[in-house]
């Protein structure tokens, strides 16, 4: 009994900090990409990059959004 207790304990522990680890803060890699292009952290360079790359995501989402209501659209 205490044996799969632990084990379900255990599991559920996994489950959430596999969680955790999937869904990056996308501000985090932004940043991330903005330091691997060799922007120095506290200049209007880095900021600027730190703004595009978010836009630019932001972009993307709404551009899959409108895909996805397109295709939708036309299977019904």
């Amino acid at each position: 009994m205490l044996g799969s207790m632990r084990i379900i304990a255990f599991s559920a522990i996994t489950l959430v900090l596999g969680a955790c680890a999937s869904t990056p803060d996308p501000i985090v890699e932004d940043r991330s990409r903005c330091d691997a292009y060799g922007f120095m952290r506290g200049t209007d360079a880095y900021a600027n990059c730190v703004m595009t790359a978010d836009r630019d995501r932001q972009r993307r989402i709404e551009r899959r959004a409108e895909e996805r209501s397109l295709y939708g659209a036309a299977e019904e």
